[in-house]
């Protein structure tokens, strides 16, 4: 088994559609999984509200906005 620096070196390498379903697999293993929910670092309240951003965002009641936007909202462009 590879270690984490060559899986992320290969994973940097892909074409940008496998980038991001890959990242999309990754992000939902991570939902669903118990160890979160148990971190002292996570907060249970950020989680549920990313849980229900993405139900809104699946039953088309939110619009996605681009990274773009997230940053500028979020000050994220420093």
């Amino acid at each position: 088994m590879s270690n984490v620096i060559e899986i992320e070196r290969e994973l940097l390498g892909l074409p940008y559609a496998e980038r991001e379903r890959l990242a999309l697999k990754a992000w939902e293993s991570l939902i669903d999984d118990g160890e979160a929910e148990s971190d002292p670092e996570i907060d249970p309240d950020g989680i549920e509200m990313a849980r229900s951003r993405d139900q809104e965002l699946e039953h088309g009641e939110k619009n996605s906005i681009s990274e773009k936007e997230f940053r500028l909202r979020t000050g994220g462009n420093k």
